[in-house]
Parts: structure tokens; sequence; C-alpha cells
């Protein structure tokens, strides 16, 4: 809530170069890093990323992770953090409508948030939350997004109030060349961007000492069971759980250990199948999830962007299933990185048909190495354009006070 704030001093002014001598050393710029997280943590896990990435390799920046829902805690970690109630869990209970004075307080905390830490710099992800876009508006914050390729960008562009025209910054975690019709839309739309190649959190800890941890023998083969934190409170994720259990249920093959990463959005139950025959322990959280993919043999996960990344970053052969979303297509998405890492395409959930390709998998031994990394150099040239904006002012447009409440 908004008492995190507390201990986190605002941003100065910038200094300004002074026409009797040199430009005195600048303070580091606060930049806000807002991830929508009512649904899933892939917006936060990959703003994570980015603020650990420019908290290591860009001084002249102080990010500060601005989100809501019960991951935020356990995806950010060390990141400095100030965690609002979700508008989207508080937009229902107990099936009933949320009273409008429930929304207009979260929306006036948000306004206090912005305004207590004071942002040169306001990074989206993906998705642009009207209140945060006008609360950064009203306190002079230059905005920027971190757009992630999604099959809807071309209705996206074609709303006159579309908010990827009023950014300053555009970046696309990605490649172009895996997302040709997705560049070539931005550029027809004469919005600029700049390609970083993937941002995903990375393991810290090594295999060894990540197995070691867990209590998994160096011999052992170590499966992880995840489903990410897309909609892993419902019974999507529940049937992920059941069918993979099910499946490993059948083999039996000595030396397995299987690890089940429920998500810390997950609030259902899961089903052990009666007599499962190999060791299994469950986590609840995930914030050194990218450690345990990396000390992996096999991963079964879905096929969202930080699932796949994470994944395939280490030597663990994949295993994907997709899942229907609104704005992502993870089987188009499975499929490009079954092109080039150790990933496959789960076509049937059905056990029987699961655990003959797990046990396929297996025989297959680990990849080489990890396919997927992180190209800092491309990050370092996002951190450098974030430094620039973050010495400018932004305009604050007319008439936007009036829209402080939600109504």
């Amino acid at each position: 809530m908004l008492t995190a704030m507390v201990g986190i001093p605002s941003s100065p002014e910038p200094d300004s170069e002074s026409p009797s001598g040199p430009r005195e050393s600048r303070p580091p710029a606060r930049i806000v890093l807002h991830a929508i997280n009512g649904v899933g943590a892939g917006h936060l896990a990959r703003q994570t990323a980015l603020a650990r990435h420019l908290r290591l390799r860009q001084p002249g920046l102080d990010p500060v992770i601005l989100g809501s829902g019960p991951a935020v805690d356990d995806v950010c970690g060390e990141v400095p953090l100030i965690e609002l109630p979700s508008m989207g869990r508080a937009g229902r209970y107990h099936g009933e409508p949320a009273h409008p004075d429930m929304l207009a307080a979260i929306t006036a905390m948000t306004h206090a948030a912005l305004a207590g830490l004071r942002p040169r710099v306001v990074v989206h992800d993906t998705l642009v939350w009207p209140t945060v876009e006008r609360a950064a508006s009203l306190v002079g914050a230059r905005q920027a997004i971190c757009l992630r390729p999604r099959r809807d960008l071309a209705e996206l562009l074609a709303r006159p109030d579309s908010p990827l025209r009023r950014m300053d910054f555009v970046f696309v975690p990605d490649d172009p060349t895996r997302n040709p019709q997705f560049s070539q839309q931005l550029e027809a739309a004469g919005i600029p961007a700049v390609w970083t190649g993937p941002v995903f959190r990375t393991a810290v800890a090594g295999a060894a000492e990540t197995r070691e941890k867990l209590g998994v023998s160096p011999e052992a083969r170590l499966v992880v069971v995840m489903s990410g934190g897309g909609r892993g409170n419902g019974a999507e994720a529940r049937e992920h759980f059941t069918c993979s259990l099910d499946a490993l249920s059948r083999l039996a093959e000595p030396g397995l250990a299987v690890l089940l990463v429920l998500g810390p959005m997950f609030r259902s139950r899961v089903e052990i199948p009666t007599g499962f025959p190999h060791p299994l322990t469950v986590l609840r959280g995930s914030r050194e999830l990218p450690d345990v993919l990396n000390a992996a043999d096999l991963v079964i996960c879905r096929g969202g962007y930080g699932s796949l990344h994470e994944a395939t970053a280490g030597g663990a052969r994949v295993l994907a299933v997709p899942a229907e979303r609104n704005f992502d297509d993870q089987r188009a998405r499975i499929e490009r990185f079954a092109t080039d890492t150790a990933c496959e395409l789960v076509e049937s959930t059905i056990p029987e048909d699961l655990a003959v390709q797990i046990r396929r998998a297996l025989k297959a031994g680990p990849v080489p190495s990890g396919a997927t990394t992180l190209r800092h150099e491309a990050l370092d040239q996002v951190g450098e354009r974030l430094v620039h904006l973050s010495r400018q002012d932004g305009d604050v447009p007319q008439g936007l006070a009036e829209q402080f409440t939600y109504r």
C-alpha cells in the first residue's frame, strides 16, 4: 500500500548547466516502471528484469516499480516497489460490482503515489492504464512503453485515443525478424521503436547450488512443472497441473524428481495422483524461479513470454502447452521457439500422449547451452534514452486535472 513509500526519497529536479562553469554531477533520476498485474505476472516479471538491468548498468537512473496484485512482492525481490490495490480485483467482490468510491480511492492513491515519487519518466509495459498515464502527465513526467508484440496492434493503432501515439519512447522486447508483421505495423503508423531482444529475469545461482537448496541430488533428472503467472488462480492452471502430474505418474524411469511451482497467484488446489512414483516438491512462490529453471532437465510450462524465455535460458528441454489469451498468440510463440531452441509444442494433453512426449524429451538429454540470452548492449541503449528523457520536462495537457477522480 502507499505506506510503502516511506523511506524512498523524492527524486530531485535535474541540475541545469551553469553559465559560469561545467555542469555539476546529477543525482540519479527517479523513473517508475508500471506493471498491470490483475491477471498474470508477465508484465511485472519483465519490468523487474528491466529494473535490475538499469540498477546494475545505468547509475544515472533510480528505478522504482509501481504494481498491484498478490505477485508484486514475490516477483520484484530486491527492487524498490510501491504496491497499490488491484483495480481489477476491487472491481468485483463476491460477484457484486465494487462501489464507485472504492475505485475512486484506488485512483486517488495512484495519483498520490506518483505525486510523492515525482518520477522524471514513467515506463508502461504493453498496456497503458489511463489512470497512471494521467497521473504521470500531471507530475510532468515523460512516458515510455515496453511494448511486447500483441496480435491486436492494428486495432489499438486504429483507436483515436491510442496511447501509443502519446508515448515519448517505444521499445519492443523482442526481435523484428520474429515479428515481421508487428514491425511493419509500427513502421506504417509512423511509430519509431527500438527492438531490444528479449527482456526476462535470469538465474543468479548456479545449478548445483540450487539443486542442493532444493534437496535434489546431482544425479537426479529434475522435471519442473509450472503454469506461469497468467490466470494462475483459476481452473486453467489446475487442469495444467493435473494433466502434467498424471502423465508423469505413468513414467517408470528411475531417478526422476518433480518440482511443482504453483505461482504466487494460484489459489486453488492440486490433486496428486495416488501412488505418485517420484519424489515431489511443491513451491508456492516464484522469486527464485529463474534459478530453479536453470537447474532443471525438463520444464513443462505454458506459452507465455516470460515462461518460455526463462525456461529456455538454461540447459533444460521445454514442453509448452499453449493457453488462450485475448492479446497473445501462445501457440505461434511456441512454434517460433521450436525452430531455434529445445522447445516443443504439446499437441495433446491427454496423459497417455503427454507421457510419451515427456519420455522422449528426457531421453534426448540436456541441450548444449541456453539459446535465449539478454542483449545488454541493446538494453543499455534503452537506459541511455531513458536518461535523456529524464532531463526533459513533460507537458501537462490542459484539462487533465479534471480527470483526477474515477467516474
